[in-house]
């Protein structure tokens, strides 16, 4: 137990300090396990194994409860997907010198292909795009990506299936029976959270590998079984805080198995070189599916990394010792290198593409996707950039006094609501440059800018003053930072949400005093 607490310890000390530098903290962890070896206090006796393989399982789990083929097949992206793999593998497997088997070598190059859904899905919602129109293909990619994943593990596992593994093609049948019981469960937090788990590690892992077969598989294998249940998407929340911690163990050995020295180094920057291939591909078939630039760039900004997944195969073939201790460390050394990479290119994404836009608008091609055509304000004399709650309520106050009105928002799925109600709401992303000099102000008279985010709410403004809009623009939610800049970049009114709330509840009190 005294182990435990100490690796738990050094683990959340590296963490915090790779928080501070703005990296992800598993890069912390995988670091604290790599001291505790250095200093001697290595897992010596296996502790970590069994945690860590059950954090992995729950990871996979996890996974598979996301991969939805029938709602997220979308034969444009899936080409996308498969072309960029073979692309970019072939590319790897020319410059990559490594001394492995043919056949592993192919492996690990289709690996190198795929991109950290953990980052990715981090990167976007710090950012708060997670469903925006860039952020949804992105999620879409990676699922893609995950699929893909799955035929991988199914090749690499080591697979012995006995006379008995055909009672497996029985689990499906249990399925149905188990989404009755999570829906009669769904008021009981931690009972949906045991079945869960028993669904995962008990009817996944330890089935499968009962009957010859890999646990790994079979816990994503369920996962995508109960994909299509109601709340699917409740059931990872639910698993986890307890898959995160049973993965800061695997995290831990992995460090702990790892050598670094200047040949290591020096090959893991070759590797992560490598990523600008990946990237530029990815970005050039976005482009040729239509997305604009804009578009195209912040996807292939976000998938920029290596897969976490690469940990988990090469800590399989080092277990199985189909590679040796260097390659391992250089596999391990690359990935961080490029989670770091990613976290730091993901926090400047915007300002990267503002500053070289033109360098990347040449790449666009004359016509745009469907989704990605030009707005227009049309007869509409206020506009309503953000419709969270404070912009729904000005939008619904307004058009209930019969004031033409249109509203935008980066949510796409939150646009599509407002459109099914009969409000004119479209999906549109301020921060990008093509939305502002590309959007027709018609007849506008005003601007309310309902965003959460000081520097995009100054960002907005100076963008509407830039391209000749003269009329009042409003800032009805004042976020943290200097009113006065924003005044500066042409803001007209600035007002602190909670103050006009005060003002509110005080007028409709004062009316009834003077009823009396």
């Amino acid at each position: 137990m005294e182990n435990y607490i100490i690796w738990i310890s050094g683990a959340l000390l590296f963490g915090q300090f790779c928080k501070i530098l703005s990296i992800p903290v598993l890069i912390g962890f995988i670091f604290s396990g790599y001291i505790f070896n250095v200093l001697g206090f290595a897992d010596y006796d296996n502790l970590l194994e069994k945690p860590g393989k059950i954090g992995i399982d729950l990871l996979l789990f996890s996974i598979g409860l996301h991969i939805k083929p029938s709602k997220i097949f979308n034969f444009g992206y899936f080409s996308i997907v498969i072309l960029h793999t073979i692309f970019v593998s072939i590319l790897y497997l020319i410059f990559i010198n490594f001394d492995f088997l043919m056949e592993i070598k192919i492996l690990f190059c289709i690996a190198l292909t795929f991109s950290s859904t953990i980052i990715a899905s981090k990167s976007l919602e710090d950012r708060k795009e997670i469903n925006s129109f860039h952020g949804k293909i992105s999620i879409i990619i990676l699922i893609f990506q995950d699929i893909l994943l799955l035929c991988l593990l199914l090749y690499s596992s080591s697979i012995n299936p006995s006379k008995y593994s055909f009672i497996l093609l029985f689990i499906p049948l249990l399925i149905h029976f188990f989404k009755k019981l999570l829906y009669k469960l769904k008021s009981n937090d931690e009972l949906i959270m045991l079945t869960s788990l028993f669904l995962a590690l008990f009817l996944g892992t330890f089935a499968f590998e009962k009957f010859g077969l890999s646990g790994e598989i079979g816990a994503l294998f369920i996962g995508i079984l109960m994909s299509n249940y109601k709340f699917a998407d409740n059931l990872a929340e639910k698993i986890w805080s307890i898959r995160e911690l049973f993965l800061l163990f695997f995290f831990i050995s992995l460090g702990m198995k790892l050598y670094i020295d200047l040949e290591v180094f020096r090959y893991s920057l070759i590797i992560l070189f490598l990523i600008i291939i990946k990237t530029i591909i990815l970005f050039l078939l976005l482009i040729v599916l239509r997305l604009r630039s804009y578009t195209s760039f912040l996807i292939a900004i976000s998938l920029t990394t290596y897969s976490e997944f690469l940990l988990v195969l090469s800590s399989m073939w080092e277990k199985n010792g189909i590679i040796d201790s260097l390659y391992f460390s250089i596999i391990i050394c690359s990935v961080c290198l490029s989670f770091i990479i990613g976290a730091v290119l993901n926090k400047q994404v915007h300002y990267i593409f503002i500053k070289f836009e033109k360098f990347f608008l040449k790449f666009e091609r004359a016509k745009h996707h469907p989704d990605e055509q030009p707005h227009t304000c049309g007869e509409a004399t206020v506009m309503i950039l953000g419709m969270g709650r404070i912009g729904s309520s000005i939008f619904d106050i307004l058009n209930s006094n019969n004031i033409k009105v249109v509203g935008f928002d980066a949510d796409a799925d939150l646009s599509l609501e407002y459109l099914k109600k009969g409000r004119r709401v479209t999906y549109a992303d301020v921060e990008d440059p093509g939305f502002w000099s590309k959007l027709r102000f018609g007849k506008l008279d005003v601007i309310i800018l309902s965003l959460p985010e000081f520097k995009v709410q100054n960002w907005s403004i100076q963008q509407a003053r830039k391209y000749g809009f003269k009329g009042k623009i409003i800032v009805p939610t004042r976020a943290q930072g200097d009113p006065n800049i924003l005044k500066e970049s042409g803001a007209d009114e600035i007002y602190d949400a909670y103050h006009a709330a005060g003002i509110g509840v005080t007028n409709m009190l004062l009316k009834k005093e003077l009823r009396k």
